[in-house]
């Protein structure tokens, strides 16, 4: 199955996250594309079957230029995928840019394969372990399509 990981990051901790969870699928035998939000376009998302999406955490949601992204995509490949979005944030936050993704998608009629999965930072580095949990949220994701 064809899938898209796509991902925005500042300090590079979503993208390690997104290139964790990106290796996993690819373990488990799927074409995956794995994209930086910046170098990206609406065109990416048509034709992939699952779109995997990881934002870090900026004021509680996703960075504007990622949302608007992902609204033009919903709108070019239509709601007919299935998705799951990741985010990096603070402990302690009680809600993310994975969140509201989630809730954005659902509202726009994708399928959700999971709940939404947050990865902790502490300052600009991520939390020990967390790279070892992406990978567990890969293979999920892997165990969930088969």
């Amino acid at each position: 199955m064809r899938l898209l990981v796509i991902y925005d990051t500042v300090y590079g901790s979503t993208e390690r996250i997104a290139q964790a969870v990106a290796e996993e699928l690819e373990a488990a035998g799927h074409e995956v594309s794995c994209r930086r939000q910046s170098l990206s376009g609406e065109e990416d998302f048509l034709g992939v079957g699952v779109w995997v999406i990881g934002s870090p955490t900026h004021w509680g949601r996703a960075p504007f230029r990622f949302k608007t992204l992902l609204k033009n995509a919903v709108k070019e490949a239509g709601a007919d995928h299935a998705f799951v979005a990741f985010d990096t944030r603070y402990d302690g936050m009680h809600a993310g840019a994975a969140d509201r993704t989630h809730r954005m998608l659902v509202n726009a009629g994708l399928r959700p394969l999971l709940p939404p999965a947050s990865f902790i930072v502490e300052g600009k580095e991520l939390r020990a372990g967390e790279e070892a949990r992406a990978r567990a949220l890969g293979q999920a994701i892997a165990a969930s399509l088969r």
